[in-house]
């Protein structure tokens, strides 16, 4: 049987999950208002909104894509960029009540698709062997690639938490994948197995807060001695009475209490500083560049500031082994979303 994240009596499972949820079986969800009382078809159907995002880095290159659906309105980005050069190519589509959008139901296996405006992005995950694969076609941006969730085996951080007073959010996230593949981008080319890459992801749906902020931290790169390490940090989302912050060393999962970022809003180019309320996770940020995405419509907005960068200090385990981390590529988020 599969293992769902619905109940049969209508309640969603709540907290962390060391087992693979196969199905985010949202329809079954009993969904109230604040006093208890259900809501009706089209309340459930607009309160729901899924995204992914899948991403990479290296000395060579960093690129991001994600597909968002609001149910109101599916955008999706896409982007690359040369820490060398700092040359950057973007791109963007959107369209209005999931024309052209495919969600799924299922993390761990299945697929996501989006087409707008001659662009088509597709992100699918295999169980066995566990990858990711991402498309992008007819845009600025060509990729080919798969993710690799099996060499180092990769513990991927499951949980769901609560989103304001009747929501949550179930989120699927995992940093410092092995790359294979290819991406074109202004006459260029990149073999993605051969620029000592490491790729990240992030499978998050629910019927999330209306109106929220958050920030995010990822990392993924190898350690002066070899490891490889990724990390996966934020603040102001899933973190009701449990958080999504970790980090990975060869592929294990290493879990850390609430977050800090401290940074200056008004300037999201001047160096940031993350810390752990229990001391193991503690960097440094240097940004670089930044992806924004704005928008400001009636019924949904977005400030969407994504930093890429580097991040120097140290990962401690529980076992209170110092692993440091030196000028490690990496990204955080300033975001505010009314969806």
């Amino acid at each position: 049987m599969p293992n769902r994240l619905v109940a049969p009596d209508g309640r969603v499972r709540l907290g962390i999950f060391p087992e693979p949820i196969d199905e985010v079986n949202h329809r079954d969800f009993v969904l109230r208002d604040p006093f208890g009382k259900p809501r009706g078809r089209l309340a459930r159907h607009f309160g729901f909104h899924q995204f992914q995002f899948l991403g990479g880095l290296s000395e060579r290159l960093v690129f991001g894509c994600a597909i968002v659906d609001t149910r109101w309105v599916t955008t999706a980005f896409v982007y690359c960029w040369d820490p060398t050069t700092r040359q950057r190519v973007e791109h963007g589509v959107k369209r209005p009540f999931g024309l052209g959008f495919r969600g799924v139901d299922t993390p761990e296996a299945g697929t996501m698709a989006f087409e707008a405006g001659g662009t088509r992005i597709v992100m699918h995950a295999d169980a066995s062997p566990r990858a990711r694969r991402l498309e992008v076609t007819g845009g600025p941006i060509a990729i080919d690639a798969v993710f690799s969730e099996e060499a180092p085996p990769m513990e991927p951080m499951r949980l769901c938490t609560r989103a304001g007073a009747t929501g949550w959010v179930y989120a699927r996230k995992t940093a410092g994948l092995a790359m294979r593949g290819t991406l074109r981008a202004a006459a260029a080319t990149w073999d993605l197995g051969a620029i000592d890459g490491y790729g990240h992801h992030d499978w998050s749906a629910g019927f999330m807060r209306p109106e929220t902020f958050w920030n995010w931290g990822c990392l993924a790169g190898r350690t002066s001695d070899g490891r490889v390490a990724g990390l996966n940090v934020s603040c102001g989302v899933n973190e009701t009475s449990v958080t999504e912050n970790c980090f990975w060393l060869d592929g294990r999962l290493h879990k850390v209490d609430t977050v800090a970022f401290d940074y200056d809003p008004r300037d999201l180019m001047r160096p940031w500083r993350l810390r752990s309320a229990d001391g193991r996770v503690d960097l440094a940020f240097a940004p670089e560049g930044m992806h924004v995405e704005r928008v400001n419509a009636l019924v949904l907005a977005t400030n969407f500031h994504q930093i890429f960068g580097r991040f120097t200090g140290a990962l401690t385990t529980a076992a209170g082994e110092r692993v440091a981390i030196a000028n490690m590529l990496g990204f955080c988020e300033d975001h505010y979303a009314k969806w």
